[in-house]
This record gives structure tokens, C-alpha cells and sequence, in this order.
């Protein structure tokens, strides 16, 4: 991605039918950020060629090629041996075992819940809030890729067996997680490790925004003439995450595959 004048800011931001500070806060990521989603290669390829006139580089990635129909396989302990790790499901499914040479690429984020809880009470066809409650939740996870796979190991730090750490486990999550990030850089030498998704979110909201979840239960009578109901709101960053960690895994894969 090249540097982009001021001139020709407002025209490729309507090329991509953002608006100004959109497009601005993207390219200063520092990131490979997605400018757009579109529906054809054909547009795409436009879309591209008109930005190269900008000055800015673009790679499209097809959506299937991002595997999300596939949830990440959830991971509830690692063993490790001198030339490999096998990662140990949290459900019934098969153990994968990878060489450490064939691990490409490692993906830290944070997966964000925030939850708003609202009841309601109508009487006489007045409505008025009771009562709300906020319920907030962060999470530190860490996505893995061998050669061959098309989706990715994940680990939730929460729901993690730190015991691959042997003598330097130690007492809280967080020092645990830091030491097995420090743990598989070392023995997967060959692997790119990537802690940009916090830094990158804000840009990413522009076209992966987060998800928003509305439920809204039924009216209960709470009293003579009264009736309340409970409307409850989340707000869950998960696909947004899955999504930047696959589009890092495709631009990683490609990055290999050119340098043979």
C-alpha cells in the first residue's frame, strides 16, 4: 500500500464509497486492512485498478477463501515434543499433531462481549425503564496456522491447561499466556507472529463492523395494570476477529507460495 496524496483523497474514498476520515483511518492502520467487500471479481479488479491510480496497492482475497462457514477448532491443552506440538480439542474431535517448521503463523487477539440488559414496564401504555444492567467481558486468544490447514487452532486464554509451560507456569492467566506466546515463538521459528488486531480494529469497523445482537423477551404482568419486559443487547467481536485472522493466514499462505 502506497502513500496517497491529499489530492485525490474525497476521489478514492468515492471509488470505495466511504467517506473521507473512513478511508483515512484505514490507511493508517499500518496494516493490511479490508478497503471493501464486493460482490464480483470483475468489480474488484476495477475497484483496484482505479485505487493503483491513487497510488494504493491492492490484493483481493475471495471470501471462500477465508473458510467461514468452518468455526475454529477450539484448543484445551498443547503437547509439545522436540520437533512437534499436538493440540488437544475441547470436544471429541481427532488431535492434530504439526511439525514445529510447519507452523506459518501465529494471530494474538482479544475477544470483546459487552452485554446490556434493559427491562421495561408498561402501565396504562406508558413505558418506563426499571432497571439496566451492563455486563462486560475480555478475553486474550491466540489463533494457530500449520502449512496445510485451512482454518485455525484457537486457544481462549480462560479456557486454556497452561501444563505445556512445565516449570514456568505460573500463578495468573495472564503471565501464563504471555509465556506460551514466548513458548511457541521460540520453538516454531519458522512462524510469523502477529499482534496487530487490536491496533487494527477501529479501521476494521468500517467494513467487518461488530456484531449486534437484539433480543427482546415477552411482556409479563408484574403487578395490577403492570407489565415488564426484558430487552437484552450484545455486542460480540468474535467473526470480526475470525475474519482478520483468516485474511492474515491467505496473505501469509501467499507470501510463502511467492517465495519458493
Amino acid at each position: 500500500m502506497g502513500d496517497l496524496a491529499e489530492a485525490p483523497l474525497p476521489e478514492a474514498a468515492s471509488l470505495l464509497r466511504l467517506k473521507v476520515p473512513e478511508l483515512s483511518r484505514i490507511l493508517g492502520a499500518g496494516q493490511p486492512v479490508p478497503l471493501s467487500r464486493v460482490a464480483t471479481l470483475a468489480e474488484a479488479a476495477l475497484i483496484g485498478d482505479g485505487l493503483l491510480a491513487f497510488g494504493i496497492e491492492t490484493v483481493t482475497v475471495a471470501h471462500i477463501d477465508l473458510h467461514l462457514e468452518t468455526s475454529a477448532r477450539k484448543i484445551r491443552a498443547l503437547e509439545l515434543s522436540d520437533d512437534s506440538l499436538t493440540a488437544i480439542p475441547t470436544s471429541g474431535i481427532d488431535q492434530v499433531t504439526v511439525r514445529w517448521d510447519e507452523v506459518t503463523l501465529l494471530v494474538a487477539g482479544r475477544l470483546i462481549l459487552n452485554r446490556q440488559e434493559t427491562e421495561e414496564r408498561k402501565r396504562r401504555g406508558r413505558k418506563q425503564t426499571v432497571d439496566s444492567r451492563q455486563l462486560s467481558s475480555d478475553e486474550s486468544v491466540l489463533d494457530l496456522y500449520g502449512k496445510s490447514d485451512e482454518i485455525n487452532w484457537r486457544i481462549n486464554a480462560n479456557n486454556f491447561d497452561f501444563s505445556c509451560l512445565g516449570p514456568a507456569k505460573a500463578v495468573t492467566t495472564f503471565e501464563n499466556f504471555a509465556a506460551l506466546i514466548s513458548l511457541l515463538r521460540e520453538r516454531a521459528m519458522k512462524a510469523q507472529f502477529d499482534d496487530s488486531y487490536n491496533q487494527a480494529r477501529p479501521a476494521l469497523a468500517t467494513v467487518w463492523p461488530v456484531e449486534q445482537e437484539m433480543r427482546t423477551g415477552e411482556w409479563r404482568r408484574s403487578g395490577a395494570g403492570k407489565f415488564d419486559v426484558a430487552t437484552v443487547t450484545t455486542t460480540d467481536n468474535e467473526a470480526q476477529l475470525t475474519r482478520y485472522s483468516r485474511l492474515r493466514h491467505c496473505l501469509r499462505r501467499r507470501e510463502l507460495m511467492n517465495s519458493k
